[in-house]
């Protein structure tokens, strides 16, 4: 997150100022860095087979998916697969991590961690979904229309550009503009808003909720599955 606020030249994280704007970027970098390093050890300290190299190969798929974004940052692409391609690699890699280590930890079997593992897919679509969404309300914890400034093709944008082919156009000579007023930037937004793209990105997020949940069914019922389910349905709620 502290390299992802110096990418983004994001301001404010979940409603407070980014540590990039408290301490500038390259305390943020640095802190970035130790703290991955950190995690990284911890890992290999855990002593579990393979966990390690898995995370790696994680690292290497979000770095890869950030980079694909990072390309195509500011194009106006209607492209579905390749914003699937990039939420799985750069949001929903990390979730499927989480649920293996966890799986693997409790010594779970491969077929629970599998169902783990596909749990944490869904999980990690449905909660970048929710987070395209909240792109475009107000008084959450994140800089209303960011991603829309960035020129991030986020699934609304992608949605509306099938159903708008004439948001092209705006949305390009918006993008092209350094500095887009206010004005402008709720103008399309409101555009976006009157073809249901933000009802789709909605239902996306239920959709793979409900995946996430049903992905669950092979593990033994009880506690656990129960808090899995949970955060499952309150990852739609989130307002930051």
């Amino acid at each position: 997150l502290l390299h992802d606020d110096v990418v983004d030249v994001a301001e404010r994280r979940r409603g407070q100022p980014a540590a990039c704007v408290v301490y500038g970027n390259a305390a943020s970098i640095f802190a970035g860095d130790w703290l991955l390093v950190a995690a990284l050890r911890r890992i290999a300290a855990c002593g579990y087979d393979g966990l390690l190299d898995k995370m790696l190969a994680v690292i290497d798929e979000m770095i890869m998916a950030e980079s694909l974004q990072l390309e195509r940052r500011g194009r106006v692409v209607a492209d579905r697969a390749e914003y699937f391609r990039i939420v799985e690699g750069k949001t929903a890699a990390l979730f499927r991590w989480a649920m293996i280590a966890g799986g693997r930890t409790a010594g779970l079997d491969a077929s629970c961690e599998a169902a783990l593992e596909r749990y944490g897919l869904h999980l990690g679509v449905a909660f970048q979904a929710v987070d395209d969404e909240l792109d475009f309300a107000e008084g959450t914890g994140k800089d209303p229309l960011a991603d829309l400034r960035e020129g991030k093709m986020t699934f609304p944008l992608v949605v509306a550009l099938e159903r708008e082919p004439t948001l092209r156009a705006k949305l390009a000579a918006l993008l092209a503009d350094a500095s887009p007023d206010r004005a402008e930037l709720l103008a399309i937004a409101s555009a976006v808003k009157a073809t249901g793209a933000l009802a789709a990105t909605r239902a996306l997020a239920e959709e793979h909720a409900q995946r996430a949940i049903e992905a669950l069914a092979p593990l033994p019922a009880g506690a656990a599955r129960d808090a899995l389910e949970t955060v499952a349905l309150a990852s739609l709620e989130r307002q930051s």
